[in-house]
């Protein structure tokens, strides 16, 4: 749940506008970004403070207008014995499709046959529908199981501060540094008034579950006023008094239209949730 909840830090409920795009360079950058028809996306993240470090790495490619995309994850656990006994191996590959509310997950065989699919390859949950399942409030505001294009709402709020660390040249492009802190009282506010609502509880959720307030973010921006980078670190309490180092980069290589997924045959797919 920990993992879960610091990555919806960086991913929240739908898109808006925001009142202080004009004013502050990050979230302006933030609302012109959101506005793209489409885009693709390499993440990369790590986590220390457990007894075996996870790393983990995805690419994804998305088409906003339709609220649809593709991702694969691919989570390196090291070498715990328990993890390399339950997937064969050590690290554990995912791909996903996303189509308006609805998730298409495929996970290893060895995972899913232990879950009465019938040997369906493909999970398939509608968020506007699944009520009552653990986890689904989580996956809901997760960007590894909904439009990543999300993650950029929570930059439209405006921050406490805003440090301009310089020019700096990231993968060619010409782009501008900066450092700011989101207070996270303040991101609900920046959504559509109709989305405020589970907003609010996907941050009242994570606040509770991390004890973070305050998310410190760095963000490169290009000269088109896009966002290319995002890096945050932070280090959430769990409920034992024991604290993670995670650490979440997230690369947004083209802006531009992107072909919308094949939906996975029904005979392959399992509904679950609704």
């Amino acid at each position: 749940m920990a993992l879960i909840a610091v990555i919806a830090v960086i991913a929240v409920i739908a898109l808006g506008a925001s009142g202080n795009a004009g004013v502050d360079p990050v979230a302006q950058a933030a609302t012109v970004s959101s506005s793209a028809p489409g885009y693709r996306m390499h993440m990369a993240m790590q986590i220390s403070g457990l007894p075996t470090a996870i790393t983990a790495t995805g690419d994804g490619t998305f088409d906003v207008p339709n609220h649809s995309g593709t991702m694969t994850l691919a989570m390196n656990f090291g070498n715990d014995p328990q993890i390399v006994q339950s997937l064969g191996s050590n690290t554990l590959r995912i791909e996903e499709i996303v189509n308006g509310t609805t998730v298409y997950m495929k996970l290893p065989a060895t995972l899913t046959s232990g879950l009465r699919l019938l040997g369906k390859q493909w999970i398939a949950v509608n968020l506007a529908k699944a009520t009552g399942i653990p986890g689904l409030s989580s996956l809901q505001s997760n960007p590894v199981s909904s439009d990543p294009s999300e993650m950029l709402q929570y930059l439209r709020a405006q921050s406490d501060s805003i440090v301009n660390a310089g020019h700096e040249v990231l993968d060619g492009l010409p782009t501008t540094h900066y450092r700011a802190q989101l207070s996270l009282d303040r991101v609900a506010a920046a959504v559509p008034a109709a989305d405020r609502p589970a907003a609010q509880q996907a941050l009242s959720q994570l606040e509770q579950v991390t004890q973070i307030h305050t998310l410190p973010v760095d963000v490169w921006v290009d000269a088109d006023h896009r966002v290319r980078r995002i890096e945050t670190t932070v280090s959430p309490s769990l409920p034992g008094g024991q604290t993670l180092n995670e650490s979440i980069t997230i690369d947004i290589s083209h802006y531009g239209p992107e072909p919308q997924p094949a939906i996975p045959p029904a005979g392959e797919v399992a509904n679950v949730g609704g």
